[in-house]
């Protein structure tokens, strides 16, 4: 559970600000461009330049990679101790629970008790990273849109550059 929240936390905001020019030219747009025109691009032998936008796409996209996964790492890191450290604590509560008062607790209340938590834990983990903003959701939906949607570089209609032969 910490850990899905600290993930969550840690991701929150990075996809705000003005994407129209920097997702016109970034690797996806030019993937989803050369896929849905990949007809003209293969009858015009396009695929070698398509590959170097993409390349160069890729190479521009995120020039602090190696701080911002530092960050992301530490934070699951983080999740992972506070995780394991709740664990300890349960079982050493536990512990102390089944040797003080024997005939109250058994092993078997323990367990129950244990993985009940620890699977009420897990669900609601999975329901926390699962949950979307919904705002966020439509102005990703509106730029995939937009990106399908708009003038390609690549017309396969127009007679610019056909030759007869």
């Amino acid at each position: 559970l910490f850990n899905s929240i600290l993930v969550l936390l840690n991701t929150q905001g990075e996809d705000h600000g003005d994407h129209s020019k920097d997702e016109e030219d970034g690797p996806g747009a030019i993937a989803i461009e050369s896929l849905l025109n990949i007809r003209t691009v293969a009858s015009l032998s396009l695929e070698s330049n398509r590959l170097d936008d993409y390349e160069k796409a890729l190479t521009n996209g995120n020039e602090d990679i190696v701080k911002s996964s530092f960050k992301k790492g530490s934070l699951v890191a983080i999740g992972q101790f506070i995780q394991m450290w709740g664990c300890a604590l349960m079982f050493w509560w536990g512990g102390w629970l089944l040797s003080k008062y024997p005939s109250t607790f058994t092993y078997r209340d323990f367990l129950i008790s244990m993985f009940s938590l620890l699977f009420s834990l897990s669900g609601l983990g999975m329901a926390a990273q699962g949950a979307t903003n919904r705002d966020k959701a439509k102005e990703a939906a509106d730029r995939i849109f937009d990106l399908i949607e708009r003038e390609s570089a690549i017309d396969p209609l127009s007679k610019e550059g056909y030759k007869e032969g």
